[in-house]
């Protein structure tokens, strides 16, 4: 990978600024041995990256299946839900590379919905992870008037003193992109995060392969929520296997909880 990746994937994409096109330039710089070298260090997709190699193995070996789960959640909550001409800053647990919010960002403009994404706030403890999310979300808006992004180099359940970095007025989307499926999450720290740094209307996208216990137990801990959607379905769908150096067709499990709640 070119150490000047942030200019090269903004040009790469510069026609069709999406992220599929962002997971497609990824692919394409895929090298034929890096499934042999780098996969193995990916840790079944739970390691602090720490390489370009090891951020390019991630996007090209889950990038598809991210994507696919977090299409079907996106419609799910804008199925019911009425965003139209509203405002919204995004908060993204655990973003790795911002898959979740740049996927965000595509479902709204592919469905024309009117919602101005105002902020976006990414918190991960990959410094290069996180550098490459503000990174993707600017190659997508090289052509839009640009939203506020704010970084925070942090593990979800570190303790998190942010609120004066946040607009009360703004309704606030939580995008859990398969974070709290991961069993050494202290859930209990996410809640108190969340709710100490949070105010008015929040939205929570939670989504994830397997443990939809977890899933299920932080919906429950807030208390006076209102469930959007709960499923537990597995598709099948078209994604590319770095083993293989090629798109398959394979059945993907997800698990997804939506819901809202005042804080």
């Amino acid at each position: 990978m070119s150490t000047n990746y942030a200019t090269n994937v903004k040009s790469a994409i510069a026609v069709n600024p999406t992220f599929k096109a962002i997971c497609e330039f990824n692919i394409q710089q895929f090298p034929v041995d890096g499934y042999s070298r780098y996969y193995s260090q990916l840790g079944n997709g739970t390691a602090i990256l720490q390489t370009a190699e090891q951020l390019n193995t991630y996007l090209a070996s889950y990038a598809d299946m991210h994507q696919h789960k977090l299409d079907l959640a996106f419609a799910s909550l804008f199925g019911k839900e009425d965003f139209n001409n509203k405002s919204a800053e995004i908060i993204d647990w655990g973003c790795g590379q911002a898959f979740a919010s740049c996927v965000l960002i595509d479902f709204i403009k592919n469905n024309n919905i009117k919602l101005d994404l105002s902020k976006f706030t990414l918190i991960e403890p990959s410094a290069m992870a996180l550098q490459r999310g503000l990174e993707h979300i600017d190659a997508i808006y090289q052509r839009k008037p640009k939203p506020q992004t704010f970084s925070i180099n942090k593990k979800a359940d570190t303790r998190l003193s942010i609120k004066g970095c946040q607009a009360s007025g703004k309704i606030k989307i939580h995008l859990f992109s398969n974070v709290l499926d991961i069993h050494t999450l202290d859930l209990n720290q996410v809640l108190k995060n969340v709710t100490s740094n949070f105010d008015g209307l929040n939205y929570f996208v939670c989504v994830s392969p397997i443990n939809g216990l977890r899933l299920r137990t932080f919906y429950k801990m807030f208390g006076q929520s209102n469930l959007l959607s709960s499923n537990g379905s597995s598709i099948v769908t078209e994604v590319f296997r770095p083993s293989a150096m090629r798109k398959v067709t394979k059945s993907i499990s997800r698990v997804e909880y939506i819901f809202k709640t005042n804080l």
